[in-house]
């Protein structure tokens, strides 16, 4: 008996269920509200496997697996684990006996949080090349924000860019907006004040297991020299971001509850360029540091960073107006770490070059 292939959710499923049917037995199941695939839907597809094994191809990533041949079995020894090819679980083989004794095992949440067995096999499934995720330029008032977006549309030309939204959360929500109408299931966010590295590009693929994290790279801070996720190139997940309804203080780190650190450097944060952004800057992010706000953060870490940004960087272009800004903002933060809406003014530019005329 050839395994059963059944297809969950997406606009493409009977063009996929037609490419393949040829190959397996195909049963077409879509669920057009819900993607997820929970003990439920688990056990309702065993209910209807015609064999020992079934697979699930979720089809909204747009891969058609025509290349892939779908008679493979697992040894007699691997029957408890998911079988995956390429790292990518958009393909997954299931032992139909296994599912209908513990469907909660083989779940998405079982998946994703790292619990279930997973058996990968190293063979690239996928005919077509992965997706490629918009880029999304957030300008607001910054002088040097228009050769920035130059320089980076000059070798990335499918960069758009979002100008004058009013909130720097209301801003990615608009670029989340705009992803979505592009069909983008993620979008990288670069900031005004980012000159991006000739060695950094835009082509990173997260595995499908990562799909719903935040992804985040290192930027060099041209004032102290420090070297982490601040002002760095971020990868948002489109529904993630347009879903979140979360504190909008430091959504990169609470919008998905997976958060990605990228060990790459992909930019330059060059807000030191006068004194209001170098202020401006020192000021956000170290109200940020005092506040502790910031989701599972290490606070040995956290306090190295806050310092540093206090101290460090007088003899640099604006540094003196980066440190004041620092100082007062750690202030603020610690004041205020209990009053979110107090602590939400950091995201109000207006009320910031009020504060700093002040």
């Amino acid at each position: 008996m050839r395994q059963s292939i059944f297809i969950i959710y997406g606009n493409d499923t009977k063009y996929v269920a037609d490419r393949i049917s040829k190959q397996i037995y195909v049963n077409e199941l879509i669920y057009s509200d819900n993607s997820e695939i929970t003990g439920d839907v688990l056990l309702r597809i065993a209910s209807l496997c015609k064999g020992e094994f079934f697979y699930i191809i979720k089809t909204e990533k747009e891969k058609i697996f025509t290349n892939f041949d779908f008679s493979y079995k697992p040894l007699e020894w691997d029957k408890d684990y998911i079988h995956i090819w390429d790292h990518d679980t958009d393909l997954r083989l299931f032992n139909k006996d296994n599912v209908i004794a513990d469907p909660e095992s083989y779940t998405d949440t079982r998946l994703y949080s790292g619990d279930a067995l997973i058996k990968n096999i190293s063979t690239t499934i996928a005919p077509f090349p992965y997706p490629v995720f918009d880029i999304i330029f957030l300008s607001y008032d910054e002088e040097y924000a228009d050769d920035n977006y130059l320089k980076l549309k000059s070798r990335f030309p499918r960069a758009n860019r979002l100008h004058n939204i009013k909130g720097i959360f209301e801003a990615h929500r608009a670029a989340a907006e705009w992803a979505k109408y592009n069909n983008s299931d993620m979008f990288y966010v670069v900031d005004a004040d980012a000159d991006i590295l000739p060695t950094f590009n835009f082509n990173y693929q997260p595995h499908s297991i990562d799909r719903n994290s935040v992804h985040v790279w290192h930027s060099i801070n041209p004032v102290n020299d420090l070297e982490y996720g601040y002002g760095g190139v971020k990868l948002f997940p489109t529904s993630v971001l347009l879903d979140y309804a979360g504190s909008p203080i430091d959504f990169t780190t609470s919008a998905s509850k997976y958060f990605k650190v990228i060990d790459e450097v992909s930019n330059v944060t060059r807000f030191n360029t006068d004194p209001f952004s170098a202020w401006r800057s020192g000021f956000r992010e170290c109200a940020k540091l005092a506040s502790k706000i910031i989701p599972n953060q290490d606070n040995s870490e956290t306090e190295y960073r806050l310092n540093v940004w206090c101290s460090k960087g007088a003899d640099r272009e604006f540094g003196d107006f980066a440190i004041t800004g620092a100082k007062e903002g750690a202030e603020f933060g610690a004041l205020n770490k209990d009053k979110p809406d107090v602590l939400g003014l950091i995201n109000n530019f207006e009320w910031l070059e009020k504060k700093f005329s002040s």
